[in-house]
């Protein structure tokens, strides 16, 4: 089989998976412009130099972000996607991944407690025993994703994934509005919300307010599409979270980076206002009865949280100092009334329709893994913060486009810590990635050569020389 053979396969491999998990149509669609952007970027030659594990990761990367939940859960209960994609990563990069580096070691201990707390729970709880010790095994992901990411070209990729996730969600967007609008579908979750995930338009959100140069301007002004796709999902957690990581970056960037905030900034604010006023128009919601709803502490949604954190900080009270364990329900609501008393399954709650888990990791971990075990988790949160301050030092790099992306990557972990706080994020396999992605990839961003200084060759030509970078 010849190379261009090899580069077309990997082309169709990358597009795919779309039929299996959205609707012919639009899957038909995403596969046809993926591929437009794959030979127009020349994603597919960027493909082709991968090894086959890293061919692995990047294209079960590309669809976790894009496809989220729908992504993560294809498979068979219990064994989806993502275990097994994350077996065959652990065996192919075993040498790597047993050499533990300075810079890992925690998340190795947070695995090995996980692993510790599901094995002395199996025996009552048998397999919602490791269901909610993937809290903190699923951190397995930052080695293997800092070993994915030991080149500076893996980031170049991300890059151009990011392009490709431009087109790729304003695409879906559009076609979710259209068919709301055509009648097609219906506007069924908190008065209106499409249906495209909602991490990814985050990250193209934050990517909008950045100085990238290999980002052409046809994308600057087809990512702006995401801002009032970002405002009809309406969490409350990605408006904290986009600005939480803008506000960080600002901080972490050049004067170039803070004057495009500035600039985008204002641009997103009249955008959103027309947005608006004309979605108004167009489908019977009153959207600002809707903000005004919203913005009040007595909504449901925000009630519902206060009150799943209310139960889980009363086990652990109880069990404060060694945690409530793994396998049980740490809470269990059912059509916003809570219980007390749970003598319920997992699967069993799931099949009454009834919700089991908080939405707020962290008070999870903690309330399962005690108050001597959560400092090491905190650990592990501020490491790549510490990191990210270190790497302030290549701010006044002029012309490196990589301290865009750094700042890109930064933006992105302050978004997942603060979807962490709101939802329901570690205790699954399609948040959890991100979460653990954005982590491992900081960690490895410098190691990985995308800060080293320029090289100066010496060319000499008889009795003179010249310079060339």
């Amino acid at each position: 089989m010849t190379r261009r053979a090899d580069i077309h396969i990997l082309s169709l491999l990358l597009v795919l998976p779309f039929f299996f998990y959205e609707d012919l149509l639009l899957a038909a669609v995403l596969a046809a412009a993926g591929l437009f952007v794959i030979y127009k970027e020349k994603i597919h030659n960027a493909l082709s130099d991968l090894h086959w594990r890293e061919l692995i990761f990047f294209i079960y990367a590309f669809h976790m972000l894009f496809g989220e939940r729908a992504f993560a859960y294809l498979g068979f209960e219990p064994l989806f996607l993502t275990e097994i994609v994350l077996t065959i990563l652990v065996f192919s990069y075993a040498k790597d991944l047993m050499q533990i580096r300075k810079i890992l070691a925690v998340y190795y201990v947070l695995i090995l407690i996980g692993a510790g707390f599901a094995m002395v729970y199996f025996i009552e709880f048998r397999l919602d025993a490791v269901r909610d010790s993937f809290m903190l095994l699923y951190a397995l992901w930052v080695p293997v994703v800092y070993h994915v990411f030991r080149d500076k070209s893996h980031y170049q990729l991300f890059l151009l994934f990011l392009k490709m996730f431009i087109v790729l969600k304003a695409l879906a967007y559009f076609y979710e509005a259209g068919m709301i609008l055509l009648g097609f579908k219906r506007i069924t979750f908190e008065g209106f919300r499409f249906g495209v995930g909602y991490i990814l338009p985050s990250l193209i959100v934050v990517s909008l307010f950045l100085p990238f140069r290999k980002i052409g301007w046809q994308y600057k002004l087809i990512s702006l599409v995401m801002i009032p796709a970002v405002f009809t999902i309406f969490h409350r957690s990605i408006f904290f979270g986009i600005i939480l990581g803008l506000l960080f970056i600002f901080w972490l960037g050049t004067w170039v980076s803070r004057r495009t905030i500035v600039l985008y900034g204002f641009s997103s604010v009249v955008l959103l206002f027309a947005f608006l006023v004309y979605y108004n128009t167009l489908v019977d919601v009153d959207i600002f009865r809707i903000l005004d709803q919203k913005s009040s502490l007595e909504e449901g949604n925000i009630n519902y949280r206060f009150l799943s954190w209310q139960q889980v900080l009363l086990k652990f009270n109880e069990f404060f100092l060694l945690g409530y364990g793994v396998g049980k329900p740490v809470m269990y609501a059912y059509e916003n009334i809570f219980y007390s008393t749970i003598n319920l399954t997992y699967f069993q709650i799931r099949d009454l329709g009834g919700n089991a888990q908080p939405h707020n990791s962290y008070l999870n971990i903690l309330a399962r893994f005690g108050i001597l075990i959560f400092p090491i988790f905190l650990y592990a949160l501020i490491k790549p913060l510490r990191v990210s301050i270190d790497l302030i030092r290549y701010k006044n790099r002029d012309g490196d486009d990589f301290y865009s992306l750094f700042l890109l990557n930064s933006g992105f972990l302050m978004v997942m810590y603060v979807l962490a706080f709101f939802n329901v994020v570690l205790e699954g396999p399609h948040h959890s990635f991100p979460f653990w992605l954005a982590i491992g990839m900081l960690l490895s961003f410098e190691r990985a050569g995308n800060f080293s200084y320029r090289r100066i060759r010496i060319v000499h030509s008889g009795r003179f020389s010249k310079e060339t970078n």
